[in-house]
Order: structure tokens, then sequence, then C-alpha cells
């Protein structure tokens, strides 16, 4: 190992606390970093007061003010009179364009009126003139009176032929079954004098000229079709 002589680098004491002319001590380095620190804290807590300040000022305050300051009211009121006041003259004059139409309404309805007498005179006129000629029986004929047509005869049908041909007569209340046997020749029944007339008019119209007075039959009149019925 080589051996220099001694200069005057070499006077320092063997030692020493001190860390570096470009470092600080240890405890100096820790306040300054710890200051630092707080001023930063510090500058934070500032800088949330100031924003919520802003935004009290931005938005609560306003409406606040707005609250006590709104003339929105005195508008509302003013306007609300003015449609009242105008109100009354829109009324009186829909009031007046009304009436000639309701007069008029009700002069339509009159005449409609009158001229429903006619109307019906027309439509008895058609049921009178529609109605199967009940005016041409004579006076000891009942149109009305029930009468059954029963067939005894061994065609089928022939019943209900018979009574198509009594309502187109004018006869209306025709009813049409089968005889409780079969029988040659036909026959009108009647039950007592009463019903005579009715009966012959009924035969008549079926082209039947054997008629009997009979207890024994269903109803006031029975005609009884056989076979030789055409």
């Amino acid at each position: 190992m080589t051996n220099y002589p001694r200069d005057e680098f070499d006077r320092v004491p063997e030692f020493s606390n001190r860390s570096g002319s470009h470092r600080e001590n240890g405890w100096a380095a820790a306040a300054s970093v710890g200051g630092a620190r707080s001023g930063l804290r510090w500058l934070m807590v500032f800088g949330a007061l100031a924003l919520v300040v802003g935004l009290f000022s931005f938005m609560v305050l306003p409406k606040l003010m707005g609250t006590s300051n709104d003339p929105a009211p005195v508008a509302a009121s003013s306007s609300a009179s003015t449609k009242a006041s105008e109100e009354p003259t829109v009324d009186s004059s829909a009031d007046s364009s009304e009436t000639p139409s309701e007069s008029s309404t009700e002069s339509e309805s009159m005449d409609s009126d009158s001229t429903e007498p006619s109307d019906t005179t027309g439509s008895s006129d058609e049921s009178q003139s529609s109605s199967p000629g009940q005016s041409d029986f004579p006076e000891d004929v009942d149109p009305t009176m029930t009468m059954g047509v029963y067939n005894g005869s061994n065609i089928g049908g022939v019943a209900g032929t018979a009574r198509t041909t009594l309502l187109d007569a004018g006869y209306s209340n025709v009813v049409a079954s089968d005889w409780t046997k079969k029988v040659t020749y036909s026959t009108v029944y009647y039950r007592s004098e009463t019903y005579r007339a009715t009966a012959e008019a009924a035969a008549k119209e079926l082209g039947l000229t054997s008629i009997m007075q009979s207890a024994d039959i269903p109803g006031n009149i029975a005609i009884v079709l056989g076979n030789t019925y055409q």
C-alpha cells in the first residue's frame, strides 16, 4: 500500500455529527416537512370554505331573495281581475247569439210535431190496407177464433197446407196437427151453434161441404181432412 504525506485535507476530526454540507440535520428536515404539510392542510380548508360560500350565494341566496321579493302574485291577481271583468261581456254575447238558434230549434220541433198526425194517419191506413180483409167477413163470422186443422189422411203435410190457406184468407188463430185415426172423408166439426157460421165460412174457404155439430172435439172448431181432400 502506498503511503502519501498528510496535507491540509487530512486535518478533520475523526468523529463528527455533520452529515454533509448539502444536507441538514434530521430534526431540521422533519420540522421543515411538517410545516409544509400544515400549510397545505390549511390551504385545503380555506378552499373548501370558499367553495361552500360560493355555492350558497349562487344557489340558495337567490331563492331566498326571490321568495321575499316575488311580484308574481300581484300579476296573477291583476290578470284574474281582468279576466273577471271580461267574462260578463263574453257570456252576454254568447247568450244573445244562442237565443235565435234555440228559438229556431223550438219552431222546428213544433213543425215536426204538427206533421206527426199525418204520418200516424198514413201508417194506420197502411196497416188497415195490409190486413188480410177481415172486414170482408160477415158479422156472425169471427176470424180470430181458434180452430184446428187435423190430418186424417195418408198424405203428409195436408194439414199444414190447409192451415196456410186459412191464414191467407184472414183467419189468425189456426193450428195444424194429426188426427187420432185415418178417415176417408173430410168433415168440419163445431161445438155449438155459436161457432156454426165461422165453421161454415172456413169449410167454404177449403172447399169442404160436410159440416157437423159435435161436442166430442178438441176446441170449438175442428177441421178433419181425409183421403179425399185435394
